[in-house]
């Protein structure tokens, strides 16, 4: 007789919900769903946005207690030990608090003294006091009780106190699980750092360093934030300073020390110099694989020392022979870095415009960053996935210098890298409508999707009045504008694409147009071209940004936007934004007779529609020597 056979209950899966999670896994979902949340202890400090965490755990009571462990485990996890008065309470209220956490502090921050006159905004450095310097702590017994220890920022202990020493000394006997060390700047970056107190503090830095590494099961530290070292021996300093790193810290991967060493109001000064020697910084190389955050303000520019961080180059020479015609403004291999940087996500030039443009003493060309760098960069780092060239300028810069070299063959060799979404230049770019239609064309037909939005945000550069022709903006959006209009929505794919493509294309120059060349340019082609351009892509969104309207004339735009977010579908086509009456110039062609501004416009080579002048103009002024402040190497 035949078994009947039964129907089973179809399996259910069923989802683990967010208590029944391991906390450390509530934590990886906390840190992706909640803004300003993180659990890495380093490079950055680490914080826990108490009101975003309360939003969280309101959504159920079953989600109010793993949000309650997770700022418990924090609470526990960090310390603030603050030394400012000396009081004998103080010190008995820290080492209270030290006893309390029974052993749990994972991240300690130290501060002392008090905090500077007239200071706002994030905290760099405290003042020394007599008070805090009188007072004795017993550090060792504090940071006995820190086994698990795993960052210590002492970022806020004045860098010639003489608990700093003290601070160190005391790490390198217990805290053998250290991965990240924050020590302070001097106080004054025009100071000099000098004498036994600095001398003191590096050797007990190079004691933690040896003892983290020998006696610590990571391999050594993988952040170290040092700021100052001896100003009056730079290379005795700097050399001991790598040659350190390199032996006891192979695995390091932030040293990062010189964006605390920036002048606040002189752009992109670093006072953080190393005068190495070649053969300091290739070995430095060759041990330190790991670094992914480098800033280069710190390391001389120059063809060797580009050459040495692709871990290629072998440079025997003395140092000073070897970069005395390849330095500096005279350097032209800095693409080679990249060679060096496959795994590389983020990269940033930081320039101060202002002073590039005003002084005849500069560190580098401006042209170096050109077609030829940005076709090493997408052609060595495959991951990047966003590049930004910033200004670092305090003042608004009023006569703009294009890097002439970045013309369309930057953004078609960009536009193969597939997980790139955003790409910046606050610095002007001669790139043309063509070039930019053809970078949105070969991006859309890779189709990657790595964010939800890809941007470009350029500045245009070109000739700028009405004697050297309209600045190159105003042909550039036309162009791009033709390109669009002669192509169907669904044949680009920009519309259809998840990526969703903004374009931001920028006019640097503040000079005013005349009116009867505006009145002709928005009659005849922009406006037209827009409207085109609408109907060939109803899902795009056109913005221009225009001063001084008045029926068809304008004095000025300044902004172009493409967007394909669906947010700005509503958008007006035309801005009449505010005029800058300060820093506008007029047109001298508005004061002129129509045929005598045709004339000098015929003989100095420039057309009505914008069109650049027959001779480039490519001297820069390159022959003009450096002064010493810009020499590195002093030589």
């Amino acid at each position: 007789m035949a078994r009947k056979r039964t129907k089973s209950a179809p399996s259910v899966m069923t989802h683990s919900s967010l208590p029944s999670l391991p906390l450390s896994i509530v934590s990886v979902v906390m840190e992706f769903a909640v803004y300003g949340y993180s659990q890495d202890l380093f490079p950055s400090k680490r914080s826990h946005p108490r009101k975003h965490l309360k939003d969280v755990a309101m959504v159920s009571k079953s989600w109010l207690q793993p949000v309650q462990q997770l700022m418990t485990q924090y609470e526990q996890e960090t310390m603030e030990t603050q030394l400012k008065t000396g009081a004998k309470e103080e010190i008995l209220g820290i080492r209270s608090e030290t006893a309390a956490r029974c052993g749990a502090v994972r991240d300690l921050r130290v501060v002392i003294g008090t905090e500077p006159k007239y200071s706002y905004g994030v905290q760099k450095f405290m003042v020394l006091t007599k008070k805090t310097e009188a007072v004795q702590v017993d550090w060792d017994a504090l940071l006995a009780q820190m086994p698990r220890l795993r960052r210590l920022d002492l970022k806020l202990v004045p860098l010639l106190s003489k608990h700093l020493p003290e601070l160190l000394k005391a790490a390198g006997k217990y805290c053998y699980h250290l991965e990240s060390l924050v020590l302070p700047r001097k106080a004054e970056l025009k100071e000099v750092a000098k004498g036994d107190k600095i001398e003191t503090v590096l050797k007990e830095l190079y004691g933690v360093l040896e003892q983290v590494h020998l006696k610590g099961a990571r391999g050594g530290m993988r952040q170290l934030t040092v700021p100052t070292r001896n100003d009056t021996e730079r290379h005795r300093s700097s050399k001991e300073f790598l040659e350190n790193v390199a032996k006891y810290c192979p695995n390091i991967e932030h040293l990062d020390g010189s964006e605390d060493a920036f002048h606040d109001y002189e752009g992109v000064r670093c006072e953080d110099k190393w005068m190495v020697s070649l053969d300091t910084w290739e070995e430095f190389n060759k041990t330190c694989t790991n670094l992914r955050e480098f800033h280069w303000a710190s390391v001389p520019f120059a063809d060797p020392f580009f050459q040495v961080f692709e871990y290629l180059q072998v440079c025997s020479a003395a140092t000073v022979e070897a970069v005395k015609d390849c330095h500096g403004r005279r350097a032209e291999d800095l693409a080679v870095i990249f060679k060096g940087c496959p795994l590389l996500k983020n990269l940033t030039v930081e320039i101060d415009l202002q002073k590039y443009t005003d002084s005849a003493a500069r560190h580098f060309k401006i042209d170096s960053f050109g077609d030829e760098f940005w076709v090493s960069v997408a052609t060595n780092c495959p991951r990047l996935e966003r590049f930004a060239i910033r200004n670092c300028a305090n003042f608004e810069v009023m006569n703009v210098r294009p890097i002439r070299t970045f013309t369309d063959a930057s953004l078609l060799g960009l536009a193969e890298l597939k997980d790139l979404y955003s790409v910046e230049s606050n610095a002007a770019v001669m790139c043309t409508g063509d070039g930019i239609f053809d970078y949105m064309r070969r991006v859309l037909e890779l189709n990657c999707y790595s964010n939800s939005w890809r941007m470009l945000d350029l500045r245009i550069g070109g000739q700028q009045n009405g004697f050297f022709g309209v600045p190159m903006f105003y042909s550039v959006v036309v162009g791009l504008l033709r390109r669009l209009a002669e192509i169907s929505e669904k044949d680009l794919g920009a519309g259809a694409c998840k990526q969703k493509f903004e374009v931001f294309l920028s006019n640097p120059y503040h000079s005013r147009v005349s009116k009867q060349w505006s009145s002709i340019y928005m009659r005849d082609e922009l406006r037209p071209l827009m409207y085109r351009v609408k109907e060939m892509h109803p899902s795009l969104s056109l913005n221009a940004s225009v001063n001084g309207v008045s029926g068809d004339t304008f004095s000025k735009i300044d902004m172009f936007t493409l967007s394909w977010r669906p947010r700005d579908r509503e958008r007006d086509m035309f801005w009449n934004s505010a005029e800058d009456e300060y820093n506008s110039e007029n047109d001298p062609s508005d004061h002129m007779p129509p045929a005598l501004m045709n004339l000098f416009n015929e003989l100095l080579g420039y057309n009505s529609q914008g069109g650049g002048s027959a001779s480039s103009g490519n001297d820069d002024g390159d022959d003009v020597e450096e002064n010493e402040e810009d020499n590195f190497w002093e030589l």
